[in-house]
């Protein structure tokens, strides 16, 4: 479970996250004769109760589909469960404009019970229908603001597991299944109630991990109180740690294909520039001169600032 951004100018990364012990229900969800269709029987057990609900329609508004059994264009199966949001820059060199899109893909682990595959579904839901909260492109982003908003930003970590919990007491209740998954985050004896806190306080276990994490965020790391050397419970898989320290990673890996991407695009505006220059030159002009060389593209000031600040150490 988990959300990757990938930018290009043509590329933004998120991670992929995995409870230490999954468990397994003691009932089945899946109604007899749907084997062939288990994302759509996970759509519908998923409509059956109000958290479950409530995500579908937010990623039926989100996508702009006419209701929400036609969210299942977004999914495609893989070997981990994980959502894609890939950033597209197109810039025109002629016209000098930038358009960009964003492409939502959402990847369910195919070998998992049925039970555990909603679960899935709701969390991954929770990425894939939240607005980004961040630009890559913003001068001031960085690494704390990178992290804090992939684990406690509208759609990030915390809001995911806590929906995926949510909805796995809110079928415990209804349907009688085991919700061995999210025991840990039950509020006190509450039959549906998710102990948000406890959540967000296991994104920062760091367990053996604590030392390297300090290291890397340097000054930064009394931005995040909440670091703890307590083992942790909650892995990225694509990381290969846990979540602080998979996402600072992940913010050196985005900070310099943002940086290559934006240089890319000035060197298309200089070289567009230089080819108008050209275009007007005096019919008299001698074949033999020289060609003036393409003149420096300007840079408005967002992107300077974005050069200064973002592009120094790539």
């Amino acid at each position: 479970m988990g959300f990757r951004t990938l930018i290009s100018s043509t590329a933004l990364l998120f991670l992929t996250s995995t409870l230490s012990d999954p468990g397994a229900s003691a009932v089945s969800l899946l109604p007899e004769g749907e084997l062939a269709d288990r994302l759509g029987a996970a759509l519908k057990v998923l409509r059956s109760v109000p958290t479950g609900r409530s995500l579908l329609e937010r990623g039926r508004k989100r996508f702009h589909l006419a209701d929400t059994a036609s969210l299942r264009s977004l999914f495609k199966w893989s070997d981990v469960s994980r959502t894609d949001a890939i950033l597209t820059r197109h810039y025109d060199p002629g016209s000098q404009t930038e358009v960009r899109e964003r492409l939502v893909t959402v990847y369910l682990k195919k070998n998992q019970s049925f039970d555990d595959l909603v679960l899935d579904v709701a969390h991954e839901m929770t990425h894939a229908a939240g607005e980004p909260n961040w630009d890559p492109y913003d001068p001031h982003l960085t690494a704390v603001r990178y992290i804090r908003a992939s684990l406690e930003g509208p759609g990030g970590e915390v809001d995911a597991l806590t929906n995926e919990c949510r909805v796995s007491l809110e079928l415990s209740a209804r349907y009688g299944t085991s919700a061995h998954r999210c025991e840990r985050y039950r509020l006190g004896h509450s039959q549906k109630q998710v102990d948000r806190v406890k959540i967000r306080k296991d994104f920062y276990r760091m367990g053996a991990f604590h030392k390297e994490i300090l290291q890397a965020l340097g000054t930064d790391a009394a931005s995040f109180p909440d670091l703890s050397t307590e083992s942790p419970t909650l892995f990225s898989s694509t990381g290969n740690a846990p979540y602080p320290l998979a996402l600072l990673r992940e913010f050196q890996e985005i900070n310099g294909v943002a940086c290559s991407n934006t240089r890319r695009r000035l060197s298309l505006m200089a070289q567009s520039s230089g080819r108008s220059d050209a275009s007007r030159s005096p019919a008299s002009e001698v074949a033999s001169e020289p060609k003036p060389k393409p003149t420096p593209a300007p840079i408005d000031s967002r992107t300077e600032a974005f050069l200064k600040l973002r592009c120094t150490q790539d």
